[in-house]
């Protein structure tokens, strides 16, 4: 009986590492794998790389129970945003990031995703101060052809589930003689970022898989920015019905150096307010 038991369990150990093994070169012929791979080996020898990690340094720390997994990733998206972004809107995006009290990671993916597009569409993302944990408030403004100033605002919350089929959540609101609409996002299952069961799909034990996070961050990271950017397309459909006019695929250049005149000015905003704290941190 024991050697029959002995035998059992050696059948049922060398099945799942013929399954592993099958499943291992089943996704090498994936060329998604090949990807990711790559990414991970390029981000290891570019010569960006030393800044980005003084800028990954400086974001406010995730809470104290934030599993492993999720530094990781939120690491993974911040540097591959970093590498589509020029230095001073890298440091403008580390300014707004850090607005989060007690970061659970979801709500800064989020917004890291999607900060390239509001760049490259000339809008102003300026961060709004909320005492709310888990959560980050930014106004999107942008200067309209008769030189006003139009804005919307999302509030992105970390604990709230989302999915790419969930419905806006819009309301409207009031400041001064400006009329604007606010977008309560949610982030958390726009993306399934399910470790626990990719390990025990590969047998990773914990060591093992803390050796294989920056490679599944790197997989998973691809998902996060792709999923985040088609559901901000669901916004800007929503707000092309409102009449903002954010959809333009092209700006014409006669426009874009009028329309980057916010961006241009929270960056001196920012450099002046650095300036301050190095001045009184001596």
């Amino acid at each position: 009986m024991a050697q029959q038991r002995k035998g059992l369990a050696s059948d049922s150990i060398l099945r799942q590492i013929t399954d592993a093994v099958l499943g291992f070169l089943g996704l090498l012929r994936e060329k998604e794998t090949y990807q990711a791979i790559a990414r991970w080996g390029l981000w290891r020898v570019i010569p960006k790389r030393r800044r980005i990690l003084k800028l990954m340094r400086e974001l406010n720390p995730l809470v104290e129970n934030a599993p492993p997994e999720m530094h990781s990733l939120r690491d993974e998206v911040f540097s591959k945003i970093c590498l589509e972004l020029k230095p001073q809107d890298q440091q403008i995006l580390l300014d707004i990031l850090n607005h989060v009290e007690h970061p659970l990671g979801y709500e800064q993916i989020f917004f890291i995703s999607l900060y390239p597009i509001l760049v490259k569409r000339d809008l102003e993302a300026i961060p709004i101060h909320t005492e709310e944990h888990h959560q980050l408030h930014v106004e999107i403004g942008y200067l309209g052809h008769n030189e006003d100033y139009f804005f919307f605002v999302f509030e992105i919350d970390s604990e709230r589930r989302m999915s790419l089929k969930t419905p806006l959540t819009v309301r409207d609101d009031q400041r001064d003689d400006k009329r604007f609409v606010i977008y309560t996002l949610g982030c958390t299952g726009l993306v399934e970022t399910d470790f626990a069961a990719y390990a025990e799909q590969w047998l990773l034990n914990a060591p093992r898989l803390s050796l294989a996070l920056p490679l599944l961050a790197t997989a998973y990271a691809e998902q996060w920015i792709l999923n985040t950017r088609i559901y901000f397309s669901h916004i800007l459909n929503d707000l092309k019905k409102r009449n903002y006019k954010v959809t333009a695929e092209a700006i014409p250049e006669f426009e874009r150096g009028r329309l980057s005149i916010l961006r241009r000015l929270s960056l001196i905003q920012l450099e002046r307010r650095q300036f301050q704290s190095s001045r009184r941190n001596r």
